[in-house]
């Protein structure tokens, strides 16, 4: 009977926790479709012209091809990330330094350093560099990301060593450990990393916004304050999507990532 409690008890917290979550979605769509979403007019109901909204954006605005440029770049980031963050915590993990543990602490302090006060010097330094309004330019501040490189150091205490010694032996390189064998062994830490290295790139503002003069080069979250003349809440809920999706597709390996850097 006990065990029957509890299950409910917990059932009951996850149901209000999920609702406590979903609610701010309503007056969302509520919006997005033309509805009413103010109290003192009654109820809050969608509206009839969500399909009109959405067929308004596709024809008449340029979010297809902002939606297509930050998909490129978010995409491309994600991938960069993963590889020298991988990388680097196998590194820190794996070889042995008497001065790596320092080199981590400095690679942890920099989690607390925000890109804010650092955006007046990065900018004079990539406009001598020649990749102002360029994808590389919007991309280079955040490949390499101290959060994303501690779990995959975290997650890399687990892995047996003896596997890496058995293909040195074999003759394999370095990198050849890295790709063949430690690559398939994280996967959990790797769908971990692919998410948190999408939602950064593909929610990032301040640095686009700054460093992005093109037209046709328009980062989704900066496209979704030029105003879309009462469309707002449709482009939002549109630019919503890929990140929805990118997170149902690894959040199974999601939670076991995050595990792994917390223990």
């Amino acid at each position: 009977m006990n065990k029957i409690c509890k299950k409910i008890g917990a059932y009951l917290i996850l149901i209000i926790a999920s609702f406590c979550f979903l609610l701010p979605f309503y007056p969302l769509l509520c919006s997005a479709s033309g509805g009413n979403i103010s109290m003192s007019d009654g109820l809050v109901l969608p509206g009839p012209d969500l399909w009109k909204n959405i067929y308004i954006i596709l024809t008449e605005t340029k979010f297809l091809s902002s939606l297509w440029f930050t998909l490129r770049y978010t995409v491309l980031q994600t991938i960069l990330t993963l590889l020298i963050c991988g990388l680097a915590g196998f590194a820190f993990e794996i070889y042995q330094d008497k001065y790596k543990d320092i080199l981590f602490k400095i690679v942890l302090f920099a989690i607390m350093i925000s890109i804010t006060p650092l955006m007046v010097p990065l900018y004079q330094l990539y406009m001598r560099w020649g990749i102002i309004d360029t994808m590389w330019g919007l991309m280079a501040p955040f490949i390499a990301s101290p959060l994303i490189i501690m779990i995959f150091r975290q997650n890399s205490r687990g892995f047996p060593y003896e596997l890496i010694e058995a293909a040195r032996l074999d003759g394999v390189s370095e990198l050849g450990i890295f790709f063949r064998i430690y690559l398939p062994c994280m996967k959990g830490t790797f769908s971990c990393g692919t998410i948190i290295a999408f939602l950064n790139a593909w929610n990032s503002y301040q640095w686009p916004h700054l460093i992005m003069y093109d037209e046709h080069k328009i980062p989704m979250t900066v496209f979704l304050t030029l105003g879309m003349n009462g469309n707002n809440m449709t482009v939002v809920l549109m630019s919503m999507l890929p990140s929805i999706i990118v997170f149902f597709i690894f959040q199974k390996f999601f939670v076991e990532g995050m595990n792994g850097a917390l223990k």
